[in-house]
């Protein structure tokens, strides 16, 4: 073959080249998925000269192919929006089923015979395919999708030279839609985190200040969740009877459902508490309050809810399935009068029991959240009950409940939170002696 006969060979070649660079050069700049797909259609259009393209993503969940984007130089108006919502392909279904299915590509030079040709994208969009190339949209191994262009411009047919013009735009356009959707993702994550950080800022609202008592009595609290936000709660709320209503909560998860349901048992409970005098009353209407929403999604809460009147030193509590409050003495712990009730949002209509006793002078009373016995150190051990009894025999208080959480802080070494911890404690000053004359 002479110089003259090579050189529209030579020149075809070097079209075909520049418009893989260009398109490689084009595709780079892109990070969006959505501003991704129309662009990488039009180049696939442009480097086989086709009057219509289109990309079928793979759907892994459903095993189908979903149309993702088409372009349609001849019906044209809202063809995507049709194909996009009515179309699915399952595997080994029309040519791209096939192509998918087969992980091979195929030239098809004329489609209405071909056994494999499905024209439901036909029906409804009402384009006619005479001729198409379909290729496999592979990643490492990773089925991505298929690209296909339909009816050559210029010829009756496709050819060889165009089928692996479209494979080497399709490993192109592979990486592209691969680095696209790692983008996506880390923004994605960054967007969550943000909103994780807001959150959490938010959650902090909902810690009360913590008041004065009077009477010699103080209250202490702390609360820190597991992850950035939780689902433990506390409150201290001034009642009309100069008692404080004082409660303990733990939202059955973590993170941002039970944050939520936290927030919603925060409200429920400062409205209705100024309604309910006794607090086993309290509760239960708490419990029918909140039973929809919680049991809708499979949430419960464990809660040890009190009045205190400091004057007295009087104690009124109730619990539904959370662990008893820690009653100190002198070192050591007074069992308080076993009370029943199951969680919140487990079953309408439950009724609580509640007791009554007497804090006296230089006592504690310290409710916690099983974030304080399941704590965790880095040999996965729980803190655990023998913990908590051997650092009441050796700290100095009341108060406790700092000197307690500092200790579990140092047991828990570098280990993650594995849960969120609660502590609040309510003591009185121990009793004045009087000196002799």
């Amino acid at each position: 073959m002479d110089r003259l006969a090579c050189e529209p060979y030579i020149e075809a070649v070097s079209n075909r080249l520049r418009k893989l660079t260009e398109a490689n050069h084009s595709l780079a700049g892109i990070e969006s998925l959505d501003d991704l797909l129309p662009r990488l259609l039009n180049l696939a259009k442009e480097v086989t000269d086709a009057e219509a393209s289109s990309l079928m993503l793979y759907n892994s969940e459903s095993q189908l192919l979903e149309f993702a984007s088409i372009k349609d130089d001849v019906v044209g108006y809202r063809v995507d929006e049709v194909l996009m919502s009515s179309v699915k392909l399952k595997m080994g279904e029309g040519i791209a089923g096939w192509v998918a299915e087969n992980r091979k590509p195929v030239m098809v030079k004329d489609a209405q015979r071909d056994p494999r040709f499905s024209n439901r994208a036909d029906k409804k969009s009402g384009f006619v395919t005479r001729t198409m190339l379909s290729v496999p949209l592979v990643h490492q191994e990773e089925l991505l999708g298929v690209l296909t262009v339909l009816n050559s411009r210029e010829k009756s047919f496709f050819e060889k030279e165009d089928l692996a013009l479209l494979e080497s735009f399709a490993d192109l356009a592979a990486v592209a839609i691969t680095r696209s959707k790692l983008v996506e993702e880390r923004i994605d994550q960054e967007r969550f985190q943000a909103e994780l950080k807001a959150a959490a800022k938010i959650q902090e609202l909902f810690w009360p200040k913590i008041p004065e008592l009077g009477e010699g009595s103080h209250v202490w609290a702390f609360s820190h969740p597991a992850a950035s936000v939780g689902g433990d709660l506390y409150d201290v709320i001034p009642m009309p009877d100069a008692s404080w209503l004082v409660y303990v909560a733990d939202v059955a998860g973590k993170g941002l459902p039970a944050a939520l349901i936290m927030a919603a048992l925060s409200a429920k409970i400062r409205s209705e508490a100024p309604l309910h005098s006794e607090v086993d009353k309290l509760l239960a209407n708490v419990n029918n309050a909140m039973y929809e929403l919680m049991s809708a999604e499979g949430f419960f809460a464990t809660i040890v809810l009190s009045k205190y009147w400091p004057q007295a030193g009087r104690v009124q509590t109730a619990r539904a399935g959370h662990p008893h409050p820690l009653w100190v003495i002198d070192h050591n712990f007074r069992e308080l009068p076993k009370t029943s009730g199951i969680p919140l949002g487990v079953e309408f209509g439950s009724e609580y029991e509640k007791t009554e006793f007497v804090l006296s002078p230089g006592e504690s009373i310290l409710f916690i959240t099983d974030g304080v016995t399941e704590a965790e150190n880095e040999e996965n051990q729980l803190f655990g009950n023998d913990r908590i009894t051997e650092y009441f025999g050796i700290a100095e208080g009341p108060p406790w409940a700092e000197g307690l959480l500092e200790r579990i802080d140092s047991w828990r070494g570098d280990a993650a939170a594995n849960d969120d911890l609660t502590i609040v404690e309510i003591w009185r000053d121990p009793a004045k002696t009087i000196s002799g004359p």
